[in-house]
């Protein structure tokens, strides 16, 4: 199979129709619909269902996408290894991550990488959850997922990280002692929905002392939470990290005694690495110590 018609396949696929595809791929729209049928006709086979200008996937077309990715996939590996042969001159590596560790340690992450490779794009996708981030590197959108470590299912590879602990931030003004801090039945939380990571951990704190919480706000606007917390409107469960800045801008934090703690991991699917995204789990690695 030409990998360019591959190319093309997938890029009908993601741009949702042969005419963003084109544009997207800086060919004529005649051009690309051609190189598609010359597909099909190879595999004799229609891949798309077309309606008008809407596509949809048949179920040969569905059955093909995962390999078309990973040839793809596989043939930018090997540019990557040549490029990797100038160290690293060129080139993209795509990642995702759960919103809750893009700002650390994923950010932290990036600009590492960026300080030793400054010619290599990185791409970061921005899942909605976690089960958005395994199908994003399982289909092959991106090469690297930054997750809670319980997360990984037996179909991708799991790279440690270590640990990250999460605390409790309370509006400006709480009491630093009371029941605001020991009552966890009675505070009023702003929280994620219940299929994130943070949403989790603090279910299943709570449960484990036969607590359901008060909600005060549920948001999926992660950026929202602190200001609603500076703002009144509850208290929060959040990565040390943006607790250290809470606190600065008058938030009250509370570092329960038994640490809450989630492993990190960064997920691949099986098969080898690009040089960038070797490179980048090396450069974590390294820095693994400053998760927790």
């Amino acid at each position: 199979m030409d990998s360019r018609r591959l190319g093309y396949f997938v890029a009908v696929v993601d741009h949702g129709g042969f005419t963003p595809a084109a544009k997207a791929v800086f060919v004529s729209q005649p051009a690309l619909s051609l190189a598609v049928k010359e597909l099909e006709a190879e595999l004799g086979v229609p891949l798309f269902t077309r309606i008008g200008r809407r596509v949809a996937l048949t179920a040969a077309g569905t059955a093909l996408l995962g390999p078309a990715r990973q040839i793809l996939r596989d043939l930018e590996t090997g540019r990557a290894a040549v490029a990797a042969v100038a160290g690293l001159a060129a080139g993209s590596l795509s990642l995702a991550s759960l919103p809750t560790l893009a700002a650390d340690p994923m950010a932290r992450l990036v600009g590492e990488f960026r300080r030793h490779y400054p010619s290599v794009r990185v791409d970061l996708a921005a899942p909605e959850d976690s089960q958005d981030l395994l199908d994003l590197v399982e289909t092959g959108q991106c090469e690297l997922g930054l997750t809670d470590a319980r997360d990984v299912p037996t179909t991708l590879q799991a790279f440690a990280l270590g640990p990250q602990t999460l605390v409790f931030i309370h509006p400006p003004g709480t009491p630093p002692r009371g029941p605001a801090h020991t009552d966890l039945g009675q505070i009023p939380f702003v929280a994620t929905p219940e299929r994130t990571s943070t949403r989790q951990l603090l279910d299943e704190r709570l449960a484990a002392e036969g607590i359901r919480p008060r909600l005060a706000v549920v948001t999926a606007q992660r950026e929202a939470i602190l200001p609603l917390v500076l703002a009144g409107a509850g208290a929060a469960l959040v990565p040390d990290v943006v607790a250290r800045l809470a606190e600065t801008l008058g938030a009250v934090v509370v570092r329960p005694e038994r640490p809450m703690v989630r492993q990190l991991a960064l997920v691949h699917r099986s098969g080898p690495l690009s040089p960038a995204a070797v490179r980048f789990c090396e450069l974590a690695d390294g820095s693994s110590d400053e998760v927790a």
